[in-house]
């Protein structure tokens, strides 16, 4: 329980003593009870009847600062913040000593934005207990957000000489002198820091960071180096110092990776970093030569890490985007095999049986991807597909009306469903339903030439041969060119 949760019922004690010292006289016992009955009331939600008990006790009391505590809590529920602030200031005024009256005052002024009062009342929190480190880190935060980024700098100055130096206060210090432009300062803090543990390296990557950030290659390599004397197999260094290359020649910052990635000790994630924006680039350009190199990574990273899971995911996405889909299939299921749980991957292995036309896996895969995934509606989108490949349309439409009640929010996914929910009833002669359906993509979707021309196949099995005729024409503007699309338009007949 915290210590914010107590407070009341510390007060409730401290007030209930100070009652029995008084020799419980009974103005002094009508006062508890009225003071009980407040936080009966409070505790049960009735904030009006609450806030009706308090003002009785101030009453009788005018400067009950336990009184005016609950009472400023209470307005708080009420959403009065300036009643709230009275109270609350109230409850300070009349008995500065208590540090929680000034901590809950602070929140307030938080919450208002009004940081420079609350920056004082952590300041004369510090005052009376400066070893709670706490307050000073707050007394900090509020200046800073006050825009007194030089005065948040003293008060961590002031904490280290409690404390001493350290990463926390570092961080904080550095990013401070950043915002003021003082870079000789923002480095100086690492620096010290470095000094002060000179054998963690952590620290030192914080200084190539920081070097790196504002420009200075010539001593963020340096510190790299520094890194690798103490750690000659620090991965992030040897990453670092051959980011030289990239940019400029990519396939050799590619190249120079390799004694990273036959490291076993190195963090995948560490690897699987560098290489993601080139394997994203590959999906966008089909590059060769960055395809290769990326394989000759990839690979290497499922040998050095066979039971990682991610290491076989960006094999097989390295892979697909290659032009090698049954390689990608083979890492994928691997993936799958190590680790069920990603959608992602499932995904993948659907898009390339149903590219593959291997409707009977498609079929299976989704199945079994339903048992993990039951509310990812694409699943039952290519579950509809492969049972559509399959010519098995009712099946097809059981799935894909299962699709078409979660694809609200997704209208590129709802366009495919209710094209295929229209494949399904052509299958099945229902052409009225398939018109539906393929009327209602094309509203999500008006140039998607492969449901023009299914729209107009219905039209025509629909015995009206000249909208059929329109919407195969209007198929072949918006970039349809098969040859049977052709010989439809230039006959005007259906044939199938």
């Amino acid at each position: 329980m915290s210590k914010r949760i107590l407070l009341p019922f510390l007060l409730l004690i401290a007030f209930s003593l100070q009652a029995q010292e008084e020799l419980q006289t009974p103005e002094a016992s009508k006062t508890a009870e009225l003071f009980i009955d407040g936080n009966r009331e409070k505790l049960l939600g009735n904030w009006e009847k609450a806030a009706a008990k308090f003002k009785e006790v101030l009453d009788k009391e005018p400067k009950n600062d336990a009184a005016a505590y609950e009472l400023a809590r209470v307005y708080e529920a009420l959403k009065d913040t300036d009643k709230a602030l009275t109270s609350a200031r109230n409850a300070v005024e009349w008995n500065p000593a208590n540090a929680w009256y000034k901590y809950y005052l602070a929140e307030l002024y938080q919450k208002l934005d009004k940081d420079s009062q609350a920056a004082e009342l952590y300041a004369q929190l510090v005052k009376a207990d400066p070893h709670n480190e706490g307050y000073y880190f707050k007394w900090a935060y509020h200046l800073v957000r006050a825009s007194k980024p030089a005065e948040a700098i003293k008060v961590y100055d002031m904490l280290e000489k409690k404390i001493g130096i350290n990463e926390e206060t570092t961080r904080h210090k550095q990013t401070l002198y950043l915002g003021m432009g003082d870079y000789k300062k923002a480095g100086k803090e690492v620096q010290e820091l470095i000094e002060r543990f000179p054998k963690n390296v952590e620290y030192r990557h914080m200084l190539a960071n920081f070097y790196d950030q504002t420009g200075d290659k010539e001593k963020a390599k340096a510190t790299y180096n520094e890194i690798l004397k103490l750690n000659p197999e620090d991965a992030r260094a040897k990453i670092a110092l051959a980011d030289d290359s990239k940019g400029i020649d990519d396939l050799k910052f590619l190249n120079s990776l390799r004694p990273v990635f036959e490291n076993p000790n190195t963090d995948i994630d560490t690897k699987i970093k560098e290489i993601i924006p080139y394997v994203t680039r590959l999906a966008e350009t089909n590059d060769k030569s960055l395809g290769n190199s990326l394989l000759a990574l990839t690979s290497l990273l499922a040998t050095v890490h066979p039971n990682v899971a991610k290491s076989h995911s960006v094999l097989g996405d390295v892979y697909y985007h290659s032009g090698m889909p049954d390689k990608a299939l083979e890492a994928y299921k691997r993936c799958i095999e190590l680790d069920k749980n990603v959608w992602a991957v499932w995904e993948q292995v659907l898009y390339i049986y149903f590219d593959k036309k291997d409707y009977q896996n498609l079929v299976k895969t989704t199945e079994d991807a339903l048992d993990l995934f039951p509310n990812q509606a694409s699943a039952y989108y290519f579950n509809g597909l492969g049972y559509n490949g399959l010519q098995k349309p009712n099946d097809a439409l059981s799935a894909l009306q299962q699709a078409i009640v979660m694809t609200a929010k997704n209208p590129p996914l709802r366009f495919n469903v209710l094209r295929e929910m229209g494949e399904s009833h052509y299958q099945l002669k229902k052409y009225p339903q398939a018109e539906k359906a393929l009327n209602d993509a094309l509203q999500l979707n008006p140039k998607d030439p492969a449901t023009l021309e299914r729209l107009g196949d219905v039209q025509y099995q629909l015995g009206k041969a000249n909208e059929a005729l329109q919407f195969w024409q209007k198929a072949m503007e918006h970039g349809g060119k098969s040859e049977m699309l052709q010989r439809k338009v230039l006959e005007g007949k259906l044939m199938e």
